[in-house]
This record gives structure tokens, C-alpha cells and sequence, in this order.
């Protein structure tokens, strides 16, 4: 059976039927002609037949004045349509206009509301819901080495197993393996530490970029070391080079090797991936099987960071785990002397968006959770106003409707009101958006993930139109549905002004306003209250060190790809640098301590430092396992630099260089985990299988690297001058300022090689702090939040209590002259706001304890479902609710017994 068109149905509903009116039209056409032939002295019959002859083809012709009204319908309603529009709209702007407080009010309040989402909108949409700037980033995947037998993730990735990914997976377009380093420039304005990544020749390719300058090296470029010709950032461009046009072919020294500068990114393109610290400045390509890395290349030495790879048309992330689930297998059954059984060696495999943004997601989608709970609770609040204005003109709608207005015609009215109101303030959050954009972004936390993305566009209009519209319908459907089911009759005959007196149904139309805007904001003061608890919970943690007066800083020692250019190649001599640089740091002036490291010891900022799989050999009950711990390198006077006390045994001295035998520190933290029942000093440690050992000399006190909400990992620490790494951190406790001991550092460093370059100098007091950014970030937005909603609640309070103390005066006045005190008045007055507060708040606490749960990432020390918080919370609201009650009450106690009989 045919069904009928949608926009005939839709004129049916509205009382007009086109097949209806033109099956009556031509049968009146054919009943007329019938009855002439009749008048001629034709019988029935031949009349009626005579009269389809001559008419022709009657269904073509119905089919035909059926299109031809329903197109005249639709024009009549189209016209009608826009006329009612245009005239609500003009009834509606006559409306605001008579009040322009009122409206301000409105806009203002809804402008805030709407703003504070587009703001954490802006942020979300780019950060986690647009795509990355890159062709078909929905197949860009990174993979990692994983050794969960060992508990260690991301442990780096060998040439071979790129090799394999590559050829044996089948799975991908392109495999291009990856390495994150540092570089010292030099051919610019000066020498600067940039963040180099070495890439494969088909790393452009891969990822289908082009150069905004110049060009990208190729797989035909590809050579086993580096190839000599790199391609920089816009911003490296730009901040070294001044934009030089004439860029190209210019020559660079990277740790001393000369390269040719081909291309120019464009100021859009980010590598995919974490990176060391900042974003990559210099992509050079690489065979990684000739100098400077080792050959011949291992199976087992996995120096690369990890690779990226596209997969191939329809496969998905899912299809691609279970086929490296089969290569990981044959591998291991290939080479069972490069994966051990008990490490159960996996090949990973997880999407570059999840990659780039998995750590801020939780954190944002809660902040824009929090902000939607904000702009319900102003859309209840104004609602709430509206329904009291619209008390005031019942009259006025009761007469529309005795003139023939529908209730549906009503309701629009009021609903035009509000949305026009909604798209006022959605206009003016959106340009109040572009103006503190700039602000929001310096106020955020410089991790968060591709930053400089974050930007107002199209997609930020739609959603502040859409945004608009929804609140305005929400803030509108109460005082519609007030309006539309009041008594017009009773109106007309109470008249006055103000109309009616506000009836049961308006009364328990702006309790329920009330006490659903209690409930979202004891929604949003729970959680705020969550996470400022958390926090101070997290700034009440030992670090584990003393950061009073004391520095750290960088230093990277060039590593040139020629072996004979590299005047570091013997340990012994780059063990002799860092304690020549050592001992010259001890002795200047204003400095207490100086103790070198690597970048991996800079407390809270060890993340990057992943764990490394090792075992005690030395004990017979764990010579088949293997356990994982982080790894690190520091020199003497460590310890007593960063204060770090010393729990057992001895550290690292002068004398534990390279004649002497190798030796290791270890935290609490390791003892705990691995020998909890036995001493740990004296006992031996080997890194990896059939590899140096280590005699375990004492033990430490634990600091948290990886952040004051991080658990303690178990830390191995090697002496600095047994194991001398290009890559040093320096620390200096000083009362000197920072500049004076920044300047000393360089000129100190300079001084024993200009070679080295030296960054990131900042205070420990700076690394805490910027490693509590975010969650102070979360923290701060989700308190305003809360804040805001707390007022809003007070003022609904408040007005509900105002209104109703206003209803209730010839009551109230009753009372007092048959003898009730202005206590029994004050208790009569206050028991309407307690009791809405209270089932504000029940309701609020029932809705609490789900949505707690979903903070449960964010939180460190303290329950999802936290007892002080959820006890506090209903006690504020209470004293809130009291406060918001009193002014009310008291008025209440004023009415005059006299003026209250007489009226």
C-alpha cells in the first residue's frame, strides 16, 4: 500500500485535505454537465457517459489540480507562516523593549551561561573532537612494545620488529618508526637545543603532508644512516631564522653534522605523538642501521621511540590488534632468545588521535558535563522569572484567547519571547568568545594537547546557535505551559492589571523550577567539592624532596653521526666532562650543592622515563623472573642536593667511576615491591638478560616523578660516572635568584665545552607548579561552576520566598491580629524555603552519587562518594537556603494587621 506523502499528512492535521477538495470540485464540474445533457433530454446514462467523453482523462486531470493545490497550500502556508513569525517576533521585541531591565537581565545571565559552554565547547571540539590536520587521521595508529610479564609498557621498539611490522602485518600502507632526541643547532642566531625527530624516509609520505616552503624528503631519498637534508618547523623557521624566504639550501649544524634545510612545514603541523618536551622542530630522515646508531642492529635493542603506521583501506584498529597478536606470537616462537617466555612480549596498537589526547579527555569532558549542569540551572532560573512575569499577564492572554487566539498560538508567543532572548545572549557570548579567547588559552595549562589549534570557527556558531535555541525552548516551555492551561474566563472577571491571582498550578510550576535548580547545583557543588578536596589532598604530598632554593636544568652533549667526530665516543672521556662540570658548578659562588643527572631524575617530570625490565640474579627464587623498574643515571652530591634522604646503606661517591665495580641505589618504593621481607643492600641487580650486575649499596627515600598525584614507581639509580649519558640535568641549590644562577650555569657550562647547550633552567618551586596546572586548571573552573550555581539557587530561593511571603501578606496580617507572634510568623515564613531546599537537596545527593563516579579519574586520596563532601554540601545549601529565606520571613513579620483586614 502506498503511503501517503508527509506534507499531505501534515495539511490534513491542520484541517486542510487537497485530495478532499478536488475530488468535491470536480465532482460538482461533473454533476453540472451531467445535468445539462439531462436538460437536453438525454437519459442518466447517456448524460453520464456523454459526460466522461467529453471531460477526457478524469484521473489525470484530478492528479493534476491535486499537485496544483497542494503547491498553492503550501504557498498560502508558507506566507502564513513567515507573517506569524514575523509578527511574534515583533510582539516579542515590543514586549522586551517595554522592560529593558528585565531583558538585560536575561540576556546578561543567558550570555554567561552560553558563553562559559561555548568557551569549554571550543576547547573540547578542538582538542578532542576534530580531526587531526592530517589526511585520514581516523588510520593513523601508533604501535609499541609492550613486556607485561615484566609490567612494562611502551619499552621502544627495535629495527627487526619495524622491519616485521612492516612486511609480516599486512595490515599497513605505511610503517614509519620513530625517535625523539635532542639536538644542538647551530647556523642560526645562536646555538639553541631543538627537539629533533628521526623519522623513516616515508615518514611525509606516510602521513600524506606537504611542505608550506620547499619540500619533504621521500623514500627516494632513503639512505641506512641520515640522509642530510632535513625539514623544519614554521616555528624553528620563524624564531631562528626570521621567516627567511631564501631558507632553502641553507646549511645547519645538528650536534656538530652539517644538513641541508629542504622544507618548511606549514604552521599547522604537529607531529602525531608525544614528544620529549614541546613540539618537534627538525624531522630528519633515517635508515637507523648505520652511525650513529648500532650495527649491526639487534633484535633486541630497541632504541627507537615507537612507530606510526597507516592502515590499509577498511582494516580497523581491532582487525590490526589481532593480526600483530599473530606476528607478536610467530616472533616469539622464532626467536626465543630475544623474547623470553616470562616477559610475554606484545606488539600494541592504539589510534593517534587516542594517542595525542588520552590524557586531557577525562578532564574535559567533565569540565563540559559541569558547564552543561550551569547552563541548565540558568535556564531554570530564568524560566523561573519568566513564569513570574507571566503571572502578570494573564489578562492580557486571556483576552488573545476570547478574540479566537489558540493556546498553541499562546504558547509560541511565549516561546518566541524566550528563544529571542536565548539568541541575544548566544550573539553576544559568542563575540564576548572571540574577544577572551586569547585569555582562556593563556589561563590553561601549556600540556594540554595541540593548544595552538584551539580556536573559534564555524562549527562554534553552530553550536551557539544550537545552544541558544535549546535553552531558549527550555526557558520557555514553563511559563507556555503556565500561560496555556490558566482559566481565561476567571481572568477576565478578576481583571486589574496584573490579572488573576497565581493559581496552585503556577505555585508548584516554580517550586519544581526551584527544586530542580537546587539539585543540579548540588550536583556541581559535590563534584567541585570532590576535586577540592583531591587537590589539597595532592598539595599536602612529600615529594619526597626539598625544593626550597633550588634549580634545574639541561645540558645536551652533541652526538654527531660520524664516530670519529665525536670527541665523547669513549665513556671515560664524557665521564671525565660531567665531573669536570661537576666540580666547577660545586665551587661557584652562592651555590650549596651542585649534583648532575639525567633528564629522567628531574623529579615530577619523569614521565617519559618508562620502565626498564630487570632481575635479581642472585636469588634463586626469582632467576626465572623478570620485574620492571625506571632506570637513571646520577652523580655524586645528588641526594644531598634535592635532600633526598638516605634510608639504608650508602650512595654514589668520586669514587664510583668506571675502574670501580658497578653499583646501584634504589628507592622504598623497589624494596617494597620486590623485597619486602628481606635487606636489599648487598644483593645484585642486572638490567637485562646476561648483562652487567649491579650491587644494590643502599637505599632511598621515594620521590614522586611523574607528579604529586602519581604513586611512587620502583627507581633504580646508577652512578653518573659509571654510566656518563649525553643527556644531563643539572641541579643547584642556591638562595642566588634564578637569572644570576641561569647566567652562572651557562657560562660555567660554556666554559668547559661552547659546544653544549643548556634549556630549560627553571626552579623546583616552577616544575610542582606546572606539574599541578591541570588539576588546579579543572579545579578552578569547576569551583566557579559550583559558585555560580550556588547564587543562582539562592536567588531562586529567594525569589520564590519573595513571592510567596507576597501572596501569603492578608494571611499573615490575619494571623498577627488574632494573636500570632512574628516568631510564629518568622516560622510560617521559612517553612515553604526549607522545606523546597531539602527536596532540592535529597534529589540532588540521589543524582550525586552516580555522577561521582564518573570523577573517579580525576580524584587522588578521596572516595568518588566521599562522606565529607556529601555531608558539607546539604549543610552549605541548608545555611544557603536559610540565608535566602530570612529577608522574606522578616518582611513577612511587617505586615501591618490593620492594612491587611482592611484590604
Amino acid at each position: 500500500m502506498k503511503r501517503e506523502p508527509m506534507f499531505r499528512r501534515y495539511l490534513r492535521f491542520w484541517g486542510a485535505d487537497p485530495r478532499r477538495d478536488v475530488d468535491d470540485e470536480l465532482d460538482f464540474h461533473l454533476a453540472m454537465r451531467t445535468a445539462e445533457f439531462e436538460r437536453d433530454g438525454m437519459s442518466r446514462e447517456d448524460a453520464e457517459r456523454m459526460t466522461r467523453d467529453r471531460f477526457g482523462d478524469v484521473r489525470g486531470v484530478h492528479d493534476e489540480v491535486e499537485r496544483m493545490t497542494i503547491r498553492r497550500y503550501a504557498r498560502q502556508l508558507r506566507v502564513q507562516w513567515i507573517d506569524a513569525l514575523v509578527q511574534d517576533l515583533r510582539i516579542a521585541a515590543r514586549s522586551l523593549r517595554a522592560r529593558p531591565g528585565y531583558a538585560a537581565a536575561l540576556t546578561l545571565t543567558l550570555a554567561l551561561g552560553i558563553g562559559a559552554n561555548l568557551a569549554i565547547f571550543t576547547v573540547v571540539n578542538s582538542v578532542l573532537l576534530r580531526p587531526l590536520p592530517l589526511v585520514q587521521p581516523e588510520r593513523l595508529v601508533r604501535l609499541y612494545d609492550d613486556l607485561p610479564g615484566a609490567g612494562a609498557t611502551d619499552v621502544g621498539m627495535s629495527v627487526p620488529e619495524l622491519e616485521d611490522l612492516s612486511r609480516r602485518a599486512g595490515v599497513f600502507d605505511e610503517v614509519s618508526g620513530i625517535l625523539g632526541a635532542s639536538a644542538a643547532l647551530e647556523g642560526g642566531e645562536r646555538v639553541e637545543r631543538v627537539e629533533l625527530l628521526g623519522t623513516s624516509a616515508n615518514y611525509f609520505e606516510m602521513l600524506q603532508a606537504k611542505a608550506e616552503l620547499g619540500r619533504v624528503y621521500t623514500k627516494a631519498d632513503a639512505k641506512p644512516g641520515f640522509i642530510g637534508t632535513v625539514v623544519i618547523s614554521d616555528a624553528l623557521w620563524r624564531r631562528q631564522f626570521g621567516a627567511d624566504a631564501n631558507i632553502l639550501g641553507k646549511s645547519i649544524r645538528l650536534d656538530e653534522d652539517p644538513y641541508t634545510i629542504i622544507g618548511v612545514m606549514p604552521p599547522n603541523f604537529r607531529h602525531p605523538g608525544n614528544t620529549l618536551s614541546g613540539d618537534v622542530d627538525v624531522w630528519g630522515g633515517t635508515g637507523f642501521s648505520a652511525d650513529p646508531f648500532p650495527v649491526p642492529v639487534a633484535r633486541a635493542s630497541r632504541f627507537l621511540t615507537a612507530a606510526i603506521g597507516r592502515l590499509k583501506p577498511g582494516i580497523t584498529v581491532g582487525q590490526a590488534q589481532s593480526r600483530l597478536d599473530a606476528v607478536a606470537f610467530a616472533l616469539r616462537q622464532e626467536y626465543p632468545s630475544d623474547y623470553p617466555a616470562p616477559l610475554r612480549w606484545s606488539l600494541r596498537v592504539e589510534p593517534v588521535q587516542a594517542t595525542v589526547t588520552g590524557n586531557v579527555r577525562p578532564t574535559l569532558v567533565i569540565l563540559l558535563g559541569a558547564v552543561s549542569f550551569l547552563l541548565l540551572i540558568v535556564c531554570v532560573n530564568l524560566a523561573s522569572l519568566m513564569l513570574a512575569r507571566s503571572s502578570t499577564r494573564m489578562r492580557d492572554f486571556a483576552l488573545r484567547q476570547a478574540l479566537g487566539a489558540s493556546r498553541a498560538r499562546i504558547a509560541r508567543q511565549l516561546l518566541t519571547e524566550s528563544v529571542m532572548v536565548a539568541v541575544i545572549g548566544g550573539i553576544a557570548a559568542v563575540v564576548a568568545l572571540r574577544l577572551s579567547l586569547g585569555t582562556l588559552l593563556a589561563l590553561m595549562p601549556a600540556d594540554v594537547p595541540r593548544l595552538n589549534e584551539i580556536h573559534a570557527n564555524w562549527e562554534v556558531v553552530v553550536a551557539a546557535l544550537a545552544i541558544s535555541l535549546t535553552a531558549g525552548v527550555l526557558i520557555g516551555l514553563a511559563p507556555a505551559y503556565y500561560a496555556t492551561g490558566a482559566d481565561s474566563n476567571r481572568a477576565l472577571k478578576e481583571g486589574g492589571r496584573t490579572g488573576s491571582a497565581p493559581s496552585a498550578r503556577q505555585n508548584r510550576s516554580r517550586s519544581a523550577l526551584v527544586v530542580s535548580q537546587i539539585a543540579l547545583s548540588v550536583v556541581l557543588l559535590i563534584a567541585a567539592g570532590l576535586l577540592i578536596r583531591s587537590f589539597a589532598i595532592v598539595l599536602e604530598q612529600d615529594p619526597g624532596l626539598d625544593p626550597t632554593n633550588l634549580v634545574a636544568g639541561q645540558v645536551w652533549v652533541p652526538v654527531p653521526n660520524n664516530p670519529a667526530a665525536n670527541k665523547y665516543l669513549d665513556p671515560g672521556k664524557l665521564a671525565s666532562m660531567v665531573s669536570e662540570l661537576h666540580e666547577r658548578l660545586t665551587h661557584l659562588p652562592g651555590v650549596e650543592y651542585a649534583a648532575l643527572g639525567t633528564p629522567a631524575d628531574i623529579p615530577l617530570l619523569g614521565g617519559t622515563n618508562n620502565a626498564r625490565p630487570f632481575s635479581l640474579p642472585d636469588e634463586s627464587t626469582t632467576q626465572q623472573n623478570d620485574y620492571a623498574a625506571k632506570f637513571g643515571a646520577v652523580g655524586p652530591l645528588y641526594f644531598a642536593a634535592l635532600r633526598i634522604p638516605v634510608v639504608k646503606g650508602r650512595v654514589f661517591t668520586q669514587h664510583d667511576d668506571l675502574t670501580a665495580p658497578t653499583v646501584a641505589v634504589v628507592n622504598e618504593a623497589f624494596v617494597r615491591k620486590f623485597s619486602p621481607g628481606r635487606d636489599i643492600v648487598g644483593r645484585r641487580l642486572s638490567g637485562t638478560r646476561n648483562a652487567t650486575q649491579f650491587e644494590i649499596v643502599g637505599v632511598v627515600g621515594d620521590v614522586r616523578e611523574n607528579g604529586l598525584d602519581a604513586e611512587t614507581a620502583p627507581r633504580v639509580y646508577l652512578s653518573l660516572l659509571q654510566r656518563p649519558n649525553v643527556a644531563l640535568a643539572v641541579f643547584m641549590r642556591s638562595r642566588n635568584e634564578l637569572r644570576t644562577v641561569r647566567d652562572a650555569l651557562e657560562r660555567t657550562v660554556h666554559e668547559v665545552d661552547p659546544d653544549l647547550a643548556v634549556f630549560g633552567v627553571q626552579t623546583m618551586h616552577e616544575v610542582v607548579s606546572a606539574s599541578t596546572a591541570r588539576r588546579r586548571f579543572s579545579v578552578s573552573l569547576m569551583s566557579t561552576f559550583a559558585l555560580a550555581a550556588a547564587l543562582l539557587a539562592t536567588l531562586g530561593i529567594y525569589g520564590v520566598m519573595s513571592f510567596l511571603v507576597g501572596q501569603r501578606g492578608t494571611e499573615f496580617g490575619l494571623r498577627q491580629a488574632l494573636g500570632a507572634t512574628r516568631r510564629d510568623i518568622m516560622a510560617l515564613a521559612f517553612r515553604p524555603g526549607i522545606a523546597l531546599a531539602a527536596k532540592g537537596t535529597l534529589v540532588g545527593v540521589l543524582v550525586a552519587f552516580p555522577v561521582a563516579r564518573l570523577l573517579s579519574a580525576l580524584l587522588f586520596g578521596v572516595s568518588a562518594h566521599d562522606p565529607l563532601t556529601f555531608i558539607a554540601v546539604p549543610v552549605l545549601l541548608a545555611t544557603v537556603a536559610a540565608v535566602a529565606c530570612y529577608g522574606p520571613a522578616r518582611k513577612a513579620t511587617r505586615v501591618d494587621p490593620i492594612v491587611a483586614l482592611r484590604d
